[in-house]
Formats: structure tokens, sequence, C-alpha cells
């Protein structure tokens, strides 16, 4: 299904990401008759409808059109066959596809929370045998917001419907209008994706397209003049193609109807959210006496400002912060507030992991999450530890340790695990950046350090004699989410050097470039302790004054 958005186009990418095929497109369009392009359907996006052809141009894909006829007459969230329903005109359009396409076995649905919508495009696949392919299904809708961006989703906004928003949000990019949208999602609640009805969009390129749209003109079109949030559109009356300079290998599959042969494994859309999406709980309690309920519910709503989220596959998230070295709480703080997730800066005057295991015993967590304050992390961690996670937990719950940072470059030498090709047996995880730990875990580990910890072999080698032993079950992400930025905090580790190649989507990086106060971060020396003259520390990096 393609409504020419965002998000149909973004869920498009992820299909062939997954390895899908696309093979058409299709489009719900309002009557030509009708008074405004804007339907205020329940089901479908209507403003931008007439251009949507153009996407499949650009994709050079079979087109399928479909008038909507009907209306949401049945309202409630589960759906039952309705005469003259809207939903009804979806059954026909996929119907007319599958007649084309016999082979046809899935449709890619761009749905992020609206139940509504991804109940009634499932009631419709089960009746026509096909399977929803919804990899955007339930994400946390910030940092979704921010992989479409660095994604190289190039949209617009063509419809506007909240407070904070205007005529001159019309026609600007998702680029432009991502700091504006995430802070009007943090001080009112405002869904950064728009999936509540504050904004929609129309895509002019992306990975998939051989050709990009350029919009030659346009007429705006007031749909309801309220005084405090108008419903604003763009009609797009002319627009052309161009040629796409540069188009990427990784999406030569295209879109939206999938070919059986890459549904060995048909998956629903729960399963599906289950499996890819980043499952993120809104929480601003301390994590302490957190419940798995609380863990899982994905229905909690922004309660507050600035909201911090707490990832649901873990209790806690420890960074050990060692205070001598100047900057780097700072930078790692700027670097959790911009990803968005609540993190226990774990600093003592000379913090241990031993430190961290018997605090995260203590506090009674399942899980934790464990980093070192020297690290950074790929933009799509929070979906690959997800689905790592998940995939362990499919078959082993008494695992001890997931490596999802490390130096090695042969973690991947063991067998793949079934479910997920980036999980692997550890052989030998040398470094310890980033870790996901289980409570099991903690007490194996701390009970064995209390009594045998040799501080003349470093941690890392000993953790890899446990593992060569059998004594610790673990696993390993490769290529590693989290590395150490040896750039800014220089080593002589060549391995950790190799292993940072594989690096390639910073979300520091990324910090820099949209936080305009970081453009010109310096850290400030850390190999060497400062004179105590120099060891004031501005206010804004540390939450102390000195360093003692």
């Amino acid at each position: 299904m393609c409504s020419g958005g965002k998000d149909s186009t973004y869920n498009m990418m992820k299909c062939v990401e997954d390895g899908h095929e696309i093979i058409a497109l299709a489009h719900a369009h309002p009557p030509e008759d009708a008074a405004q392009e804007e339907l205020d359907s329940y089901l479908f996006q209507t403003v931008g409808s007439s251009a949507v052809a153009t996407i499949a141009e650009c994709m050079d894909l079979p087109f399928y059109l479909q008038v909507i006829a009907g209306s949401a007459i049945t309202q409630t969230l589960d759906y039952e066959l309705t005469k003259d329903d809207e939903t009804e005109d979806l059954f026909a359009l996929l119907s007319n596809v599958k007649r084309h396409h016999p082979d046809v076995a899935g449709v890619s649905v761009g749905a992020i929370f609206s139940s509504y919508q991804a109940n009634r495009v499932q009631h419709v696949c089960d009746r026509l045998g096909l399977t929803m392919l919804a990899y955007l299904w339930h994400r946390e809708q910030v940092g979704l917001l921010r992989e479409m961006v660095h994604d190289g989703v190039e949209a617009i906004l063509i419809k506007v419907a909240a407070m904070g928003l205007g005529k001159d949000d019309l026609g600007i990019t998702l680029k432009q209008a991502m700091p504006k949208l995430i802070s009007l999602s943090e001080k009112y609640g405002v869904h950064a994706c728009g999936e509540g009805g504050e904004f929609e969009s129309f895509t002019l390129d992306c990975p998939l397209f051989k050709k990009r749209i350029v919009i030659d003109e346009v007429e705006t079109i007031i749909h309801s003049p309220d005084i405090y949030s108008p419903v604003l559109y763009l009609k797009l009356k002319a627009l052309h193609t161009e040629p796409n300079l540069v188009i990427s290998l990784v999406w030569i599959a295209k879109i939206c109807f999938i070919d059986s042969n890459h549904l060995t494994n048909s998956r629903s859309i729960v399963n599906n959210a289950a499996d890819s999406a980043p499952r993120v709980a809104i929480n601003h309690s301390p994590a302490v006496g957190r419940t798995n309920a609380d863990a899982n519910d994905l229905s909690l709503q922004l309660s507050g400002p600035a909201p911090e989220y707490a990832l649901a596959f873990t209790d806690h998230i420890y960074c050990i912060n060692e205070m001598s070295k100047l900057g780097r709480k700072g930078r790692m703080t700027e670097l959790f507030n911009y990803m968005h997730l609540r993190v226990e800066m774990f600093s003592r005057k000379h913090s241990t992991h031993i430190d961290v295991w018997r605090d995260m015993i203590n506090s009674g967590y399942n899980r934790a999450l464990v980093v070192e304050d020297d690290v950074d992390f790929e933009l799509d961690s929070v979906a690959v530890i997800n689905r790592a996670l998940s995939a362990l937990n499919s078959t082993s719950t008494d695992w001890d340790i997931l490596y999802i940072g490390h130096c090695s470059m042969e973690e991947n030498q063991r067998k793949a695990h079934s479910a997920y090709s980036r999980l692997h047996k550890s052989t030998h995880p040398f470094c310890t950046s980033g870790y996901l730990l289980s409570r099991n875990g903690a007490k194996k580990l701390f009970a064995y350090f209390i009594e045998h910890y040799q501080q003349a072999r470093a941690l890392d080698i000993q953790l890899v004699a446990l593992i060569k032993r059998k004594l610790l079950k673990s696993y390993s992400i490769y290529p590693p989410v989290v590395y150490q930025r040896r750039d800014l905090y220089p080593s002589d580790d060549g391995m950790e050097l190799k292993v940072a190649k594989k690096f390639k989507n910073s979300a520091w990086n990324e910090a820099l470039e949209f936080v305009p106060r970081l453009a010109n971060w310096v850290d400030p020396l850390d190999s060497v302790y400062l004179h105590p003259a120099f060891k004031h520390i501005p206010s804004w990096m540390e939450d102390g004054n000195t360093v003692n």
C-alpha cells in the first residue's frame, strides 16, 4: 500500500532490507468529483493522492487505483464485514492486485500505532490470504523519525493539523521539520511522526526511487480555519521527475506487494512487531520496581515534558563513568539525551564493572544494559538489540551475557542463530564496551570475580577465559552496534580500530549535526589528570565542580 507519505515509503524500504521483492504499488483515492482532496478518511491518506502515480513512475512499478466510495461506517477498533464501509474499498483494491499478480503474498503497510487501521488491513489480508508486513509497528516515534531522515527519506509536509504547526511549515522537508516536531513532542505530547493526525507528508525521493520528484506548483487549501490549530494542506498541482544521479545498490528490489518466495515464514503484524521493532516504553518513574507488564506496555502516553525512554528489554541502563576522564560524562549525557534513553551515569571515584554487577543484583534488576563512557551507538542499535534478544529468548532463556559492543573480528565465526543472522555464540569477545546482562549472569560474574579477580589481567580477557571454559553462556552481535570512539579517545589497540571500520551510522555524529549547541563540541584532554588550578569543569558538562 502506497499513500505517498513517509511511513508507507519507509516501510517499503524495510521490506526490501528484509529481503522481499516488490512487484506493484496500490493506492486508494478520492472520487474525481470530490469537493476537496482531503476526505478526512479514518483509513486512508488522501491529501497528495493525485501525485502518488508519480511515485510508481519513479520506481518503475505497475500501479493500481481504487476509488474510495465508502465511508467509516463501522468506527469501533474491531471490524466485521460492513457494506459501504471504506474498508471494502481496500478489499476491492487488493483483490484487483491479486487478480493481476496471482503469486502476490504480502502487503507493505506503514502503520505505526493506529490499531483502527491495522485491524482493518489485517482483516482484508486474512480474507485474501495475504500477510501484512508492518515493520514500523509500535516503533518509538522520535527515534523512528530520525532514522527515516538518516536513511534518505526525502519528504515534505503537505498537511498540518496541530497546535504549533502552521502555514509556514507546509512544504518544508522532514529534515527541516524534525527539530520542531521533536520539541512539540516533548512539550505537548505531539506524535513526532504525525501518527495522531498532526501532519501528513509526501515523499519526493528515497533510495528506492530511480527518479526524484520535483514540485512545480502548489495551492494552499484551508480545510478548517481553527484559530489555534488550523488544518491546512497543499494541493500538488504540477510536478515533474528528474533522473536520480545516485542510486543505492542496497535498494535494488522494490516495494509494496511481495513475492511468495520471500515469505516462507509468514508473519502477521503482531509477530512482525515483536521480531523487528524496538519496543520502547515511556516511563518517568525510577526503574526500581518496574514490572514486566510495565516494560511491555506500549500504550503508555507522554505524560510530561522532556520524556525519557527506558528500553523495554532492560530494567536499567548503566554507563560506567570514570570521574578522572573529564568530558566523557558530558558527552555521554548529551548522547543519551539525543537518543531519548534514561541512563544512570554510574560515577564513582574508581568505578568498575564489578560495582555495577553488585548494584544490579541489589536493585533486583532482571536485565541490565552496561556501556562504558567512551562509546558510540549505531543509529539502529535499539532495533538490532531487540531482534537479537527476541531470537535468543525464542530458543533459550538461561543466557548470561549478550555482547552488543566488542573488539573482535571473529564473533561471526560460529554458526549464526537460526532466528537472526547477526546473533552468534561468542568466540572471544574482547573489550567490554557494551553488553546486556541477565540477573543470573550478574550473579555468576560477581560471585566468581569477588573471589578470583586478578588485577594484573584485563577484565575482558578474564571474561573470555570463562566463556572458553563454558562457565558463561555468552552471545555476541556481529557487527557490534556499540563501539569505542578511539578517534576521540586514542588507543594503541589495532583490533578495536578494525572493528570500528564496520561502524556505519554514528548516533553521536548525527547529534552533532542536528543539535546546534553541540556543533563545536570539544572534550577536555582525558589522557592526563589536570593540574589542580584547572580542575574547574563547566556546569553544563559535569554535575560537580571539581574532581577528587
